[in-house]
């Protein structure tokens, strides 16, 4: 991530985050909303993606 120009989570919230959802039985845990999005638009068409995003 030392290229990556946006906004980074704190560490430490990620593994809050990790643990949170380990110890709630989850079997996947996103870290962020984003993630979430990202997951979320994986079986649609990828220029629906690319298309909301600005990308």
């Amino acid at each position: 991530m030392a290229g990556y120009d946006g906004d980074k989570m704190d560490p430490a919230d990620v593994v809050r985050g990790a643990l949170d959802g380990i110890e709630a039985g989850r079997i996947e845990v996103l870290a962020d909303e984003w993630s979430a999005h990202v997951k979320a638009s994986l079986a649609n068409d990828p220029s629906d993606f690319y298309a909301a995003t600005g990308r």
